[in-house]
């Protein structure tokens, strides 16, 4: 088998690293491109020197004929607002795209508008972007040749509430999520906040009740319960490289025990590979999902009321590996190539 053909549009990013090092280990995969804004000529070893001798490949400007030409997948780790204005010159060049922006995740170019202050760009292709969520569309992933990344914050709350939204265990009308995130959330760019002395020995909510994912957790979660949920997120930001963090209160609709939601939980990601429900009371820890594409997913009923855990490295189920998980979706090969 010819081995898969993959260039990076945005390579110099922490999202773009992770991707050339899970490439780099990937044994269907051949690295063809990797584009940046700036640096071009550098060799990529040069803007990583933790990959000198094994990603030497020289960084190249975004040349959409040639990327195109040597590449069977596209992937994007371009900012958001940005993606948007590049994605639709390789939209016709039959190639599969996997963008890892917000541009393409949400379905109304009014709420994208809302949640990132501009107009979208290229609101005639959102309907072809199928929402990279494999644990819920993979039927849909494997068909498309275009793919929307999920979120960080929204992969592990989305998977930490579907087997209970999907079965009708929980109201859909109080959720209420507390999420921790580590610093690089926040991207490369500099950012005040993210400052070491700012954010060292620091824990501080932000962005409370108009985080911009949060139109995309509740359009996701909408369609997997079949109605409209409403949330009320918070997430912080605490003084950790990587990993998210996230504890969800909700509601029961009827008597139900730990034991009937595990066995809900355990049969739904039975054949999942990259979801771990925990067992007999343990909860989730970051550290022990850091630097994998594993989200560890724990519960506890108080009450009348159900209390989810869930943990993921920000970077790789939240991002990178992710990504390429879906590319393997899309490729038809085993999901968890270059993964594990």
């Amino acid at each position: 088998m010819n081995k898969i053909r993959v260039s990076v549009v945005g390579a110099f990013g922490y999202t773009g690293f992770e991707l050339v090092k899970i490439f780099l280990r990937h044994p269907q995969v051949e690295i063809t491109n990797l584009a940046v804004r700036s640096d071009v000529g550098k060799s990529f070893s040069e803007l990583f020197p933790a990959l000198k001798g094994r990603c030497d490949l020289k960084c190249s400007a975004i040349d959409v004929s040639k990327i195109a030409d040597e590449s069977d997948v596209v992937f994007f780790g371009l900012p958001h607002k940005t993606s948007m204005e590049i994605i639709p010159e390789f939209l016709d060049s039959g190639k599969k795209i996997i963008d890892l922006s917000a541009d393409y995740r949400l379905d109304n170019e009014e709420i994208y508008k809302q949640a990132y202050g501009i107009n979208h760009s290229d609101k005639g292709h959102l309907s072809e972007f199928v929402y990279g969520l494999p644990e819920f569309n993979r039927e849909k992933i494997r068909l498309t040749n275009t793919v929307a990344n999920p979120g960080c914050f929204p992969t592990g709350i989305e998977l930490a509430l579907m087997p209970a939204l999907q079965s009708g265990s929980i109201k859909t009308d109080s959720i209420l999520v507390d999420s921790k995130t580590g610093i690089s959330g926040g991207g490369k760019t500099p950012k005040p906040a993210f400052h070491f002395p700012e954010s060292n020995e620091n824990v501080a909510a932000y962005k409370v009740a108009s985080h911009q994912h949060e139109p995309e957790i509740e359009q996701e979660l909408s369609k997997m319960a079949g109605n409209a949920v409403d949330l009320v997120f918070v997430p912080h930001l605490v003084p950790m490289t990587r990993g998210i963090y996230n504890t969800i209160y909700t509601e029961l609709t009827g008597p139900l025990t730990v034991g009937d939601l595990q066995d809900l939980y355990q049969k739904r990601y039975q054949n999942e590979p990259f979801v771990r429900v925990m067992e007999n009371g343990k909860v989730p820890e970051i550290k022990h999902v850091a630097y994998t594409n594993y989200c560890d997913i724990g519960m506890v009923i108080s009450g009348h009321r159900l209390i989810l855990m869930s943990a993921i490295d920000n970077l790789i189920k939240g991002a990178s590996g992710q990504a390429v998980q879906n590319m393997n979706v899309m490729m038809g090969l085993d999901e968890t190539l270059g993964l594990l």
